[in-house]
């Protein structure tokens, strides 16, 4: 007791203790209104989090004072993240949302705020140390221990040192090629078992293209002609028994390859960047046998190289606001730079939007770069590029345009079709009027709270339809605004809930899952028609069932708490936005400006029809690699 009472003072003896108590009780609450929903997930990584914010509370971190941003600030955060993740939890569980009233919501959020208080300022604080380690006598200085931390890992580093090879100066040439080659032995497990590759959702309209119908622009047309050349390239190998099978094997191994030296080149960016080496070594080791990637690496659609051209664009505009404002960039760095912009403009149609958006902040910020001019002058060529290359391709292949109005009208379909499915009663004769000029005479638009895809299928581009369309949205709006605020939360929830699962099961029917990897098996039949004697490879039933435990809805990683967090897509979500507090915190404004982009496409994915890991995975690397780059203190010396 006594030396409790040295840690504390009577009054944050009090406060701890009463904060702890509140938390504790509402989540014995919880855990027996999930134990009634035999809610296992959930109840996975819950005592995870509790943990931590009372080992947080423990530590006192409850109280410090001035980390980054002031305590209402920080405070600020810490209600909103706790409402998102207890709302979340809320929607998420229908037996608890029948018996809980929102003053009982409100109650919980209130209760957990200090838990997450705590927790927040711990990481701030942790964070505060790496980057500033001359201002360690900061409130949180014994916070962790970082002395004796510290000390034991002198110690771990000289023991690795023994080794010849780590003492070895960095090539980045070897450094290269190294991890190129690891990774694709990594990539060659899920090649060869799902050989000659995983075809789903987009690839079947895309073969549908290719093979019957005519090439159009509502894919990346790039990606549908790349496919193209690859199964032509297929018809004429040698010795190859099935040219469809072939072409598709050497798609995947072209992307493969793509991903492959992506993954390499940024591990000689870190590197350069002096990030800790077995850190680097880690991340190589993570890209070849982490079953998602290699996963991605051997499907058949346009987000995978999508994701690394992202992960690339954000690797050069670190350079650039980095690295730009001492030196002159190279006319070969401006060349690459140009071609993955390019690339990135051309491999997602709506890319375009978040792109205008970064070089507008580009412009405004980085005015007293010494390549300032030379960069705007890259941006305004790669735009001129890629309208010309996109135009060029249409008119090589005669596509027919077919950018449907509905693309953009997610959300505002998915909240009329939720006020008709919960409201429709109340609805007046003229309302129903203008639905069946929308959907048709005698249709409603289906809800299903995760997807929008169906609530606008019946959309043409017809300007009558239209304008009733904004009429009727706009009339409901005025009456349920709650209801709109619901079905877009809803329809997003995979983005800010940590622990959501309805991208998992309530997205399509036919592909549950995290990397929707299957396909209706009423289009089999189909399927062969587009690609005669396409099947999976079928004898590696062991390996199939090890990635099915990834990929599909029963994942067992969904029970292994630390696994369940950092595979959800909030939480690269969270990570973006941590990033940029700490840039904003540490006033190192010039690394908020990858994040520009970023967050545009995030923004992108928010107006979308559904959050799916696939559309999620260009922020999940690039967040990762900027996180890395910023890894290491600026403070510290550079070693090779």
């Amino acid at each position: 007791m006594d030396k409790i009472q040295q840690r504390f003072t009577k009054r944050e003896l009090i406060i701890t203790i009463g904060a702890a108590c509140a938390a504790l009780a509402v989540a014995f609450r919880i855990f027996l209104l999930l134990h009634m929903e035999g809610n296992l997930y959930t109840m996975g990584i819950f005592p995870l989090a509790i943990l931590l914010g009372l080992y947080c509370l423990w530590k006192k971190t409850l109280f410090l004072q001035e980390v980054f941003f002031s305590v209402w600030v920080r405070m600020l955060l810490a209600v909103v993240f706790t409402a998102l993740q207890v709302i979340g939890m809320w929607w998420s569980n229908p037996g608890m949302e029948a018996c809980i009233s929102w003053g009982e919501i409100c109650l919980w959020i209130v209760c957990f705020t200090p838990l997450t208080f705590a927790g927040q300022n711990a990481l701030f604080a942790w964070t505060k140390k790496v980057y500033c380690p001359a201002k360690r006598s900061v409130s949180c200085q014994d916070i962790n221990g970082v002395d004796g931390q510290e000390h034991r890992q002198g110690r771990i580093v000289r023991w690795f040192r023994r080794f010849g090879r780590m003492r070895q100066e960095f090539s980045a040439g070897k450094g290269f090629l190294g991890a190129f080659a690891v990774i694709m032995v990594g990539f060659m497990i899920p090649f060869a078992t799902y050989y000659p590759a995983i075809m789903a959702y987009d690839v079947i309209p895309q073969l549908d293209q290719i093979k019957i119908s005519g090439y159009t622009t509502h894919h990346p047309l790039v990606h549908t002609l790349l496919l193209s050349l690859c199964l032509k390239i297929g018809e004429i190998l040698p010795l190859v028994s099935n040219a469809d099978r072939a072409g598709l094997a050497v798609y995947s191994l072209l992307q493969m390859a793509v991903m492959a030296g992506s993954f390499a080149y940024v591990y000689v960016f870190l590197r350069k960047r002096h990030v800790n080496r077995y850190l680097c070594y880690f991340y190589v080791l993570c890209v070849a046998f982490y079953p998602t990637h290699g996963m991605l690496a051997v499907s058949i659609t346009k987000d995978s190289i999508y994701a690394v051209l992202v992960m690339m664009f954000t690797v050069w505009v670190y350079d650039a606001v980095t690295e730009g404002k001492e030196r002159v960039l190279s006319a070969g760095w401006l060349t690459a730079y140009t071609v993955i912009t390019v690339l990135l403009l051309l491999f997602r149609n709506n890319s375009i939007y978040a792109w205008v958006l970064f070089v507008l902040v580009y412009g405004a910020a980085a005015r007293r770069s010494r390549s300032y001019r030379k960069m705007m002058c890259v941006h305004a060529l790669a735009l001129i590029l890629y309208l010309v290359f996109n135009v060029g391709l249409i008119n090589l292949a005669g596509a027919t345009s077919a950018t449907y109005a509905r693309e953009m009208l997610s959300v505002p379909t998915q909240q009329i079709a939720r006020v008709v499915a919960y409201h429709g009663e109340e609805l007046t004769e003229e309302e129903y009027d203008k639905i069946g000029a929308v959907w048709g005479e005698d249709n409603l638009p289906e809800y299903v709270p995760a997807i929008a895809d169906r609530s606008k299928r019946d959309i043409s581009n017809d300007p009558e339809e239209l304008r009733n369309l904004a009429s009727l949205w706009v009339d409901l709006g005025r009456r349920y605004p709650g209801e709109y605020v619901k079905a877009f939360m809803l329809k997003s929830k995979g983005m800010w809930y940590l622990e959501d699962t309805s991208y998992l099961f309530d997205v399509y029917s036919y592909t549950k899952g995290y990397l929707q990897i299957t396909y209706p098996s009423d289009q089999q039949e189909y399927i062969e028609a587009l690609a005669p004697g396409y099947y999976r490879h079928q004898k590696l039933q062991l390996l199939q069932a090890v990635y099915r435990f990834f990929a599909a809805g029963d994942a067992v990683w969904r029970y292994i708490p630390f696994l369940a967090v950092v595979m959800q897509p909030a939480f690269y979500c969270f990570l973006l936005l941590y990033y940029a507090l700490v840039c904003i915190g540490l006033k190192r404004y010039q690394c908020l400006v990858p994040v520009i982009y970023l967050t545009a496409l995030a923004g992108t994915l928010l107006l979308g029809p559904c959050v799916l890991v696939r559309y999620m995975y260009p922020i999940m690397l690039a967040i990762t690699v900027l996180t890395l780059a910023d890894s290491r203190p600026a403070t510290e010396p550079s070693k090779a």
